[in-house]
């Protein structure tokens, strides 16, 4: 049975498979087998079983029996474009999306699109059509898949151009392999079937040879039958049935910047197939300065790797073979793909990587390829040789710098003597060699030996030698020089990593500092933009999806975006892949366009304007670009979180709110309405029935519970005001003591038999407040007082002013509040839970006072009553107001 991790995989390429339209490919091993043809029959089937089939774009090529084919289908029309003044013909992929037929039949896969079109290469058109959901018929000849260029270079003498990644022929849906044989392909040839006549027999005398078409035709049935048993492995492992399988291999191939090594990946996708063995690309960056062209080779040896379905890793390290050796022992890969390399011209004894691999002591497999471009020599021509020297400006540099110490070490003689202008020489041969490398430096030192024996030493302007210790001093020189300069070289690689490696992380620490204070979306799309701009030294600016299939600018760029530039910020949104300059996607727009992911799906992207002339193509910029992207999505992500949890946080107290609302207003409207209502019945059916002190009290009651429902509204309007902010406070200055007998009075005709002690213990002050809202908040806190005080017991209110505080004492001998509810008792609709106690409360009056209190500058709290018994509020309010202009507020 597979283990769980292969079933998986299984699982999910056929889950993959099954999302999106279906790609059916008809094969063949040359033109004119008729793929074209089967695929219009193919499509004829659908049509006639009612299904809706449009004709994209097929290539008849003049042949009447496949443009009869052609009856009876809806054809799409071409798109126009211009290119140098000419007017040319392509596929138009905007209207088929907008068409969206079932299915649609597009001719040539591995076509190249017109310059101008919004994708390089038909096959990508394909994707997307793919991608809308979208079924699509195609054809494809075997040369043109990318891991057998050079194999089909080898058979045939003819490099292909145009070529389709095996990834994609790999996520087709079904092939279908058109054959004919050899003979048969070369009487229709003959007969003009395949090419018109001017060209058919320049094409017998080449490519379509007997033997050429032979091989092509077995490779295109090996490539069939080898997808046929990988699709079939696939299926039986989705279902977990199928054979034991051994503990798999793994393949590494390794490239270099030194020379194209994209042969050996094609080379490790056929090796891979055969033994289905998961591989990979890896570079190890020593530190060395990359020019353009090394940096655009590796870029593009590492975008075929991932096309032919490989993963591809960089790593960092001065030493090629000592960094590769720890990471194939670490990830125990036990196959290796090299090229050949080149010998060591000046140093024969050193040993190629190779072989060093071969006797590391590693169970490897180390298999080692020349490129095809190569003759089957022993030796390499001439033109294909490495340069010697490296770059010629470090050269020329190297001679100028030691002609020009050679001047001043001749003016110094006169002050130093020579053997220690020894000193000056060395100097400029580490300084060449810190900037220029190795190679410079050997030859400065070589330089340096001779101008020293030549102008320095007797006798002069020969390169004779008289003294024995001038001839110490000479080869010393020539020694430390030698020395000096590949270490100064080994340095200055050194350096280089450290440098990057720097940038990298002070780019991810300024970053990482910006959004650690970003409290909203937009202040982290602008610390993006700000630190990746900064670290690019390119302008940069983030582009927001929004609702409406809008978009927002952070910040707006230097220059509009065009309608390419829209076009390319469209589909990295849409498809969450990078567009724009150096892309295969819309690469006439002047931004290069990088998504920003969350979730597989694209949030936003980042727009970076490189250079026209010099593309930034370091591998170090692009993992720079990817990381500062993910770490600010993280951020964005939790910002959004944030306000989920505070949302849902606000909506659990709304809803709490709205519950606690109604339940008050169900009993604190419906039991005084239900009471007067009751007695208003009895007044009116048993009027005269009624003694007079029966009626008293009937009418009494009307009387009580309106005005407890009175009370309540007031308490809810005053609430609305509070809550609004639109409480008006007019001040005026009042006794304190005025205002408690006022609340005293009121409370009396409430509660007729409450028993209350007033206490001042200085002399009241003046406040300078609104006595009518003060006076609600003490009755508030005094009704509460009276509700809950046994009816012996009384309620004592004290005042006391401390500094410019007033301070009113309430503190009754009820049951008292627990200590861990005393705040919660000041929250809107709140009730401590009582029994039979609470019926007569609805939850608003403390919190309606320490609102009025508040609105004046003061407090209330509640504390535990004196000997431990009831319930002390304490009130206080500021005295001084040093402005009476604060009167109008």
């Amino acid at each position: 049975m597979p283990d769980r991790n292969q079933q998986a995989d299984a699982i999910l390429k056929s889950i993959h498979q099954g999302e999106g339209g279906k790609l059916k490919i008809f094969l063949g091993a040359a033109p004119g087998v008729g793929k074209t043809y089967a695929m219009l029959c193919a499509g004829r089937e659908r049509l006639q079983q009612g299904e809706e089939v449009l004709v994209g774009l097929v290539e008849t090529h003049g042949r009447a029996e496949t443009e009869k084919l052609l009856d009876g289908f809806e054809i799409l029309p071409r798109k126009q474009i211009e290119y140098h003044g000419h007017s040319l013909t392509e596929f138009d992929l905007d209207a088929a999306l907008a068409r969206k037929p079932r299915l649609i039949l597009v001719d040539e896969l591995a076509h190249t699109n017109v310059p101008g079109s919004r994708h390089r290469r038909r096959y990508q058109d394909i994707a997307e059509l793919l991608a809308a959901g979208i079924d699509v018929y195609t054809t494809l000849n075997i040369q043109h898949l990318v891991s057998l260029r050079d194999l089909v270079l080898q058979i045939t003498g003819v490099r292909v151009r145009e070529t389709v990644p095996d990834q994609f022929i790999d996520d087709a849906n079904e092939i279908v392999f058109v054959d004919l044989p050899p003979s048969t392909l070369i009487e229709r040839l003959h007969e003009g079937k395949v090419y018109l006549p001017e060209y058919a027999r320049s094409a017998l005398d080449s490519f379509f040879s007997a033997s050429n078409l032979t091989a092509l035709r077995e490779l295109a049935m090996r490539e069939v039958m080898e997808r046929v048993d990988a699709r079939l492995k696939t299926h039986l492992d989705a279902r977990a049935v199928g054979l034991e399988y051994a503990i798999r291999e793994k393949l590494l191939v390794l490239i270099s910047t030194n020379s194209d090594h994209e042969y050996l990946i094609r080379i490790g996708r056929q090796i891979a197939d055969r033994r289905l063995l998961p591989w990979m690309v890896v570079w190890v960056d020593t530190g060395r300065v990359q020019d353009q062209k090394a940096s655009a080779r590796l870029q593009s040896a590492f975008s075929l790797a991932r096309e032919l379905g490989a993963e591809t890793e960089t790593l960092r390290g001065v030493n090629t073979y000592q960094t590769i050796v720890l990471f194939i022992a670490e990830h125990r890969i036990n196959t290796v793909l090299v090229g050949s390399g080149s010998r060591y011209r000046w140093q024969p004894w050193r040993k190629r990587l190779y072989q060093h691999l071969i006797e590391s002591g590693l169970p490897l497999e180390v298999s080692v390829f020349s490129s095809p471009d190569k003759p089957l020599e022993l030796k390499l021509p001439a033109d294909r040789k490495a340069p010697l020297f490296g770059s010629k400006r470090g050269h020329v540099l190297a001679m100028l710098t030691v002609a020009a110490v050679t001047a001043l070490a001749v003016v110094l003689e006169i002050w130093v003597k020579n053997y220690n202008l020894v000193l000056l020489y060395v100097l400029a041969v580490v300084a060449i060699g810190l900037r220029y490398g190795s190679r410079p430096a050997i030859l400065a030192a070589i330089l340096s030996f001779l101008s020293y024996n030549f102008f320095l030493t007797d006798p002069r302007y020969t390169f004779v030698v008289a003294r024995r210790d001038e001839l110490t001093t000479l080869l010393f020189l020539f020694l430390i020089a030698l020395i000096c300069g590949p270490m100064a070289s080994r340095i200055r690689r050194q350096f280089i990593l450290l440098r990057e490696s720097n940038r990298y992380s002070e780019a991810m620490r300024l970053l990482g500092q910006e959004l650690s204070v970003a409290d909203e979306p937009r202040a982290v799309w602008d610390a993006l933009a700000k630190e990746l701009g900064g670290a690019l030294q390119k302008e940069c600016c983030i582009v927001v999806a929004e609702e409406g299939g809008r978009y927002s600018t952070c910040p707006n760029p230097s220059v509009p975006f065009n309608s390419v530039d829209e076009a390319a910020i469209e589909w990295t949104l849409r498809h969450a892949q990078p567009s724009g300059r150096f892309t295969d996607t819309l690469s006439a727009s002047a931004w290069t366009v990088y998504p920003i992911r969350r979730d597989d799906k694209s949030i936003a992207c980042a727009l970076i304007r490189f250079d026209t002339h010099s593309p930034d193509t370091k591998l170090y910029n692009r993992d720079l670009i990817a990381v500062m992207s993910r770490q600010a999505a993280d951020t964005w992500r939790r910002i959004e979180l944030t306000r989920d949890l505070e949302s849902a946080r606000m909506k659990t107290e709304v809803e709490q709110l709205r519950s606690a609302l109604l339940s008050s207003v169900s009993h604190d409207l419906k039991s005084p309405l239900a009471a007067m209502m009751g007695a208003a019945e009895s007044l009116n059916i048993l009027d005269r029935q009624l003694a007079p002190g029966d009626r008293e009290e009937l009418l009494d009651t009307i009387l009580q519970e309106s005005r407890r429902l009175d009370s309540y509204i007031q308490n809810l309007l005053d609430m609305t005001r509070l809550g609004h902010g639109s409480l008006k406070i007019e001040r005026d200055w009042v006794s304190i003591s005025d205002i408690i007998g006022s609340a005293l009075a009121r409370l009396k005709r409430y509660f007729p038999g409450v028993k209350t002690e007033y206490s001042a213990k200085s002399p009241p002050p003046l406040l300078f407040a609104h006595a009518a809202l003060i006076e609600q908040a003490l009755f508030n806190i005094l009704e509460n007082a009276a509700r809950f005080s046994p009816p012996e017991e009384s309620i004592n209110i004290s005042v006391d002013r401390k500094g410019n505080t007033c301070v009113i004492e309430i503190e009754d001998r009820g049951p008292g509040i627990p200590e861990a509810l005393r705040e919660q008792i000041f929250d809107m609709f709140y009730v401590v839970s009582g029994g039979d106690q609470k019926k007569q409360s609805t939850g608003m009056g403390l919190a309606i006072c320490r609102g009025m209190i508040g609105a004046h500058g003061g407090s209330v709290h509640a504390y535990a009553g004196s000997q431990g018994r009831g319930t002390r509020l304490v009130v206080e309010l500021p005295v001084d107001y040093p402005d009476k202009s604060d009167s109008q507020e």
